[in-house]
């Protein structure tokens, strides 16, 4: 996958990527030069979706500025 870098210096992570990482609006990435190669990594502290017990079922929760899940957004995400 690539992504091409802005005039100033900014890089869109693809979105395919985001969802995998559960990375929402303001997650925060940590940066760093290892071998001539910048490595992105979410920090500890970025939002994730959380498993939690509702009713004594296992629901999934969206952290703070996720994309609304819609039958269209489901379908795309199984297909990807």
């Amino acid at each position: 996958m690539t992504t091409t870098l802005s005039s100033k210096g900014q890089v869109v992570i693809p979105s395919k990527i985001r969802q995998q990482l559960a990375l929402a609006e303001g997650a925060v990435i940590e940066c760093e030069v290892q071998d001539g190669k910048i490595i992105l990594n979410p920090s500890p502290l970025a939002p994730r979706a959380q498993l939690v017990q509702e009713k004594g079922r296992p629901v999934l929760k969206a952290p703070e500025g996720a994309p609304k899940m819609t039958p269209e957004l489901v379908q795309e995400l199984l297909n990807s």
